[in-house]
């Protein structure tokens, strides 16, 4: 059954359709999205990016709509008394019911807005009446005498995938000529990193708690920044990168103390973090990607920095789901890709790897969702080398990819612990005194 809910006296514009029943809709969930962008200022953004104007059952609602995409794309802010001026201005004021009603639709949402189910609700309704405006189209022509039957059935079959393809047809790039393919001239890498980093690569780095990922990535992100390869004084030709870090699990306070020993290592090399190279933001209650309000808090920092690298993580604090609930893994996926392609960035993020099973070497594959082991380009964890000695004195550790690389890249396959205060990074690599000619190891021993 479909839910039909008809709200206030007025007549809706929609009225019943060819059968004489009355459409679904729902105007209290239209109500209280249009007044959702009105009092929160990243609602509309959302709402624009996804609804489109015939999508309102009532016609005066996605006139309001038009008026608040006006608005937006002149950079105006987005209330009462602007979308009440702009209806006035475009002459429709008096037509969508006066200011009374554009203050009504600002009442509607309730204290705790959920907009994307909004989108999700009008967008459903929508699309059940134009199948059932399809139906009816279809059953007419049926019904007639004239043209040939095979015709009415292709015909049918036009108006149906026009339904499906409902305001998503324009968005699609055309299908290309593998020739016309081949022509592109970009091949060559975008390097941010060279041998390290392209943009848009995803990399997911792992190890065990303590294990020593989170000292990488703010090695990476304060080399970066710093215009110097990761683990040494190698300038990197491409200069000094901007780079944002989003900390969702350290507190400022802890943040500060690990990062100003990386900072005086890059001054102490000569290679001084510039300002404006390295933003951050801490954040240690996490952030719900899944959720509007999340997505927006990301891309208002993406789109303050546009970071050459965005580092974000842990992972399990960025939506507050079931972690191994793949619907809430795509959601954040989704979210930070709109963030990687805004700023056309590489994205590295750490996460916790799964504990061990039975009595072999623990896994380093991300707990939580098995979308992880297929989204990124790399997955890399830390592991520690099999002699104890190395593993303990020197914190010695194996880089082990957790899933097939899609490309090559200059990653060491050890590391050891550093001393920033001497001018040294925190992970340094190493050869190991067993490496044969390929620079394989049984132990991973130190000399």
């Amino acid at each position: 059954m479909i839910d039909v809910t008809d709200v206030h006296d007025f007549t809706p514009d929609g009225g019943d359709d060819a059968t004489g029943r009355m459409q679904p809709h729902d105007l209290a969930t239209e109500q209280a999205m249009l007044g959702a962008c009105m009092i929160h200022r990243t609602a509309a953004r959302d709402v624009l990016r996804a609804v489109a104007r015939g999508d309102f059952y009532r016609d005066a609602h996605g006139d309001i709509l038009a008026a608040i995409a006006s608005l937006v794309d002149r950079g105006d802010p987005v209330d009462m008394l602007t979308v009440t001026a702009e209806l006035q201005a475009r002459g429709d004021l008096a037509r969508v019911g006066g200011a009374p009603y554009i203050h009504t639709l600002a009442a509607a949402p309730p204290p705790h807005v959920n907009v994307d189910w909004y989108i999700r609700r009008v967008r459903s309704l929508a699309l059940r009446r134009a199948v059932i405006a399809a139906g009816v189209d279809i059953a007419q022509r049926g019904y007639g005498t004239a043209g040939d039957p095979a015709d009415v059935a292709e015909e049918a079959v036009t108006l149906t995938r026009a339904v499906r393809d409902r305001g998503r047809a324009s968005e699609d790039a055309p299908t290309m000529d593998m020739h016309d393919f081949l022509s592109v001239a970009d091949d060559e890498p975008d390097w941010v990193l060279p041998g390290y980093l392209e943009r848009g690569d995803r990399v997911i780095w792992t190890a065990s708690e303590g294990g020593g990922k989170s000292v990488l990535l703010r090695q990476l992100a304060v080399t970066a920044a710093a215009g110097v390869l990761p683990f040494g004084r190698e300038p990197n030709i491409l200069g000094p990168k901007k780079v944002l870090v989003l900390d969702c699990e350290n507190s400022e306070a802890q943040s500060r103390r690990r990062y100003r020993s990386l900072m005086n290592t890059a001054s102490a090399i000569h290679q001084p973090v510039k300002r404006g190279q390295l933003h951050i933001h801490c954040r240690p209650e996490g952030v719900d990607l899944t959720r509007a309000d999340g997505r927006a808090w990301l891309m208002r920092r993406v789109e303050d920095v546009m970071p050459d690298v965005l580092v974000i993580g842990p992972i399990y604090q960025l939506h507050a789901g079931d972690p191994n609930s793949e619907e809430h893994a795509r959601k954040v996926t989704i979210a930070l890709t709109e963030a990687r392609v805004t700023a056309g960035c590489a994205l590295v993020m750490e996460a916790h790897a799964a504990k061990a099973t039975g009595f072999g070497p623990r896994g380093l594959a991300p707990v939580g969702s098995s979308l992880w082991l297929r989204w990124p380009e790399f997955g890399m964890g830390l592991r520690p080398v099999e002699d104890a000695t190395s593993a303990e004195n020197d914190r010695a550790r194996r880089v082990v990819p957790w899933r097939g690389a899609r490309d090559e890249r200059l990653w060491p396959r050890f590391l050891r612990g550093g001393w920033t205060s001497e001018g040294e990074w925190p992970w340094t690599p190493y050869t190991p005194i067993d490496a044969d000619h390929h620079g394989r190891s049984e132990t991973g021993a130190l000399s």
